[in-house]
């Protein structure tokens, strides 16, 4: 099988993944509306509901978005713009999701304001490190156009694939503190309260993003043969399952 041949198989995979996320996304959205209209829609507009909705919605955008940069253009003049507003979309709805959880755990932990101050360090820190990466992931981005005269941005190999991997391991190393933050202070309150609710609504949503952001690093560094956006997107699906997730109340 000709390099054309494989590679025009491997994007048409990625569009099949980019497909399911956008499928999970709306399932998620389906199955939890009544929930979030009873309980979130008639609250006052504060900090931590424009972060649920940014959170929430902004996949929405996304996504489609993204569905629309593998899918639609025949010219590569339009893919780094396209790129572009996809990421930033991605940016902020992380950024919003991150901080949600941020606040969980400096609640689950009483307000403490030592948790408060180590959390917004590392994430600053987090988030510094991610532009640079970012930076220097987005300055050796190259398109061509897609083998066999199929659709869609192709995204050639560069440094940006091997680059882009720290963004991930920037995510999963606050989301395992804040996990490890939040299993310490959950075993305090199920020795007290026997209170399972705090291992559902804190541990098992850590573990849904820690669990993607490891996935996207593994696949990163252990299949260096795959065009750089089937690895990249992955976080379609990545988008569709946690961010919703983590937005819930």
């Amino acid at each position: 099988m000709s390099n054309a041949v494989v590679t025009a198989l491997r994007l048409q995979m990625v569009k099949y993944f980019k497909m399911s996320g956008m499928a999970v996304l709306a399932y998620d959205y389906c199955i939890n509306f009544d929930m979030e209209v009873r309980l979130t829609w008639n609250r006052p507009w504060r900090f931590v509901r424009v972060l649920f909705v940014l959170a929430r919605y902004l996949p929405f955008l996304e996504v489609p978005i993204d569905l629309y940069y593998s899918l639609a253009p025949k010219s590569t003049a339009t893919c780094l713009p396209l790129y572009q507003v996809a990421a930033w979309l991605n940016i902020i709805g992380t950024l919003a999701a991150e901080c949600f959880l941020l606040i969980r755990t400096w609640l689950l932990w009483g307000r403490n304001r030592n948790v408060l101050i180590g959390l917004i360090a590392l994430a600053v820190a987090c988030i510094a490190g991610t532009g640079v990466v970012g930076d220097i992931a987005l300055k050796s981005m190259r398109y061509n156009p897609p083998p066999l005269s199929t659709s869609g941005c192709y995204q050639t190999y560069t440094q940006a694939v091997h680059v882009s991997v720290w963004n991930y391991a920037l995510l999963a190393l606050f989301e395992l503190v804040v996990l490890l933050l939040t299993i310490y202070q959950t075993l305090h309150h199920i020795r007290q309260t026997r209170s399972f609710v705090i291992v559902r609504n804190g541990i098992f949503y850590v573990l849904c993003i820690l669990a993607m952001a490891v996935i996207n690093i593994i696949v990163f560094t252990s299949l260096p043969v795959c065009p750089p956006r089937a690895i990249r997107y992955l976080p379609s699906l990545t988008t569709g399952v946690c961010q919703p997730i983590s937005a819930l109340p």
